[in-house]
C-alpha cells in the first residue's frame, strides 16, 4: 500500500518517513488517503473542466451579493469559500460538490432577482393605470 505526500501528492512506498520528492514528513498521515493528487487530474471535477484551474464561483457570488440578491450571494460566498478550503486540503470530491452548490446558489439568485424585478415592473406598470 502506498503513502501519499500531503504537500506534493507524490506516491511513496509503504513505511516511508519522508517524501521522496519534497522531503515532507509522512509519519503524520494515514497510509491510504481517501483522495490522491491524481484525483485532480480526472475529468470528473471542476479542476480539469476549467482548463487546469479550480473554479469556486467566488467572483460570481460576490457580484450577486453586490448587484442583485444579497441572501443568495452570501450563501454562494460561504459555499465557494468552503470549496476553496476543501480543494486546498486535497478533498477534491467535497470541493467539487461545494463549488457546484455555489454555482446553483448564483443561478437561483439570478432567477430570484429576475422574478423580483419583473414583479416590481409589473406592479409599477399596473399602479400607473
Amino acid at each position: 500500500m502506498s503513502v501519499y505526500c500531503p504537500e506534493c501528492g507524490t506516491e511513496n512506498p509503504e513505511g516511508a518517513i519522508h517524501c521522496s520528492l519534497c522531503n515532507a514528513d509522512l509519519t503524520i498521515i494515514s497510509p491510504s488517503p481517501k483522495y490522491s493528487w491524481d484525483k485532480a487530474a480526472s475529468d470528473t471535477n471542476n479542476y480539469t473542466k476549467n482548463g487546469g484551474w479550480f473554479r469556486s464561483y467566488l467572483f460570481e457570488s460576490i457580484l450577486m451579493t453586490v448587484c442583485c440578491c444579497l441572501p443568495m450571494g452570501i450563501v454562494g460566498i460561504v459555499l465557494s469559500s468552503q470549496a476553496t478550503a476543501a480543494f486546498k486540503a486535497m478533498d477534491y470530491e467535497r470541493a467539487d460538490r461545494k463549488a457546484n452548490a455555489a454555482r446553483r446558489a448564483v443561478i437561483w439568485g439570478i432567477v430570484l432577482a429576475f422574478i423580483g424585478f419583473l414583479v416590481m415592473y409589473i406592479g409599477g406598470f399596473l399602479e400607473d393605470k
